[in-house]
């Protein structure tokens, strides 16, 4: 919860080419979305922070509008492919079990991702691939998620979104995550990072995808 430090003001947000604001952007979100991002390597999960951050700035809001204290987290999952799993909990994805280890097929994520009531999904922007999913968790799918987003290491050419965060925080919170893992990867990943990521602005581009799309990256 100590992201909750983080306003609106530290966001850029660049939607459709327009320019606008975070609270405008996030007008329609609600306590009880549910957001996951898969992260078949663990790291590349790092590529949506500027909006998952953006995003609990946002849950973290509608608290603060109550003018109460409050102690809560939102319901956020990393869903991740290999062992050790790396954490995101300096993102506020907490506690430690919203990180989920999900080794197999799409069929494996699909139910993952159902299992939770996600509504909001992010997925690597990887190549399509020919997937096939059991009809009942296809049709929970569609019933849950209201949009999906696709996440790259840089900045899409046709990104409908792009995200600018201010804020030092972020980027000394993603050089946690690689330090959440101890191995020879974790150690490649975060001086790839800081090789090509040297600003202290985070800049990070989104496409929006429809849900077939966005199974077939997963």
């Amino acid at each position: 919860m100590h992201s909750s430090e983080l306003r609106g003001k530290d966001f850029k947000i660049e939607w459709k080419g327009e320019s606008i604001s975070h609270a405008d952007f996030f007008a329609d979100t609600l306590l009880s979305d549910r957001v996951a991002v898969v992260s078949p390597n663990r790291f590349e999960g790092i590529h949506a922070m500027t909006f998952v951050m953006a995003y609990v700035t946002s849950f973290y809001d509608h608290y603060r509008a109550r003018g109460t204290e409050f102690r809560a987290y939102p319901d956020f999952f990393t869903l991740q492919g290999k062992s050790p799993m790396a954490s995101y909990g300096m993102f506020d994805i907490f506690p430690e079990h919203k990180t989920v280890y999900v080794p197999g097929n799409t069929q494996q994520n699909v139910e993952a991702i159902t299992d939770r009531a996600v509504t909001i999904l992010f997925v690597p922007d990887v190549d399509k691939q020919e997937v096939t999913i059991d009809p009942i968790d296809l049709e929970s799918a569609r019933r849950t998620i209201k949009r999906c987003f696709a996440y790259s290491e840089s900045k899409s050419t046709d990104a409908d979104l792009v995200i600018e965060c201010y804020s030092p925080l972020l980027r000394d919170w993603v050089l946690e995550i690689f330090d959440s893992v101890e191995d020879d990867e974790s150690t490649e990943q975060r001086n790839k990072f800081l090789a090509l990521d040297k600003d202290t602005c985070m800049i990070q581009s989104f496409r929006e995808i429809d849900l077939d799309e966005a199974l077939q990256k997963i």
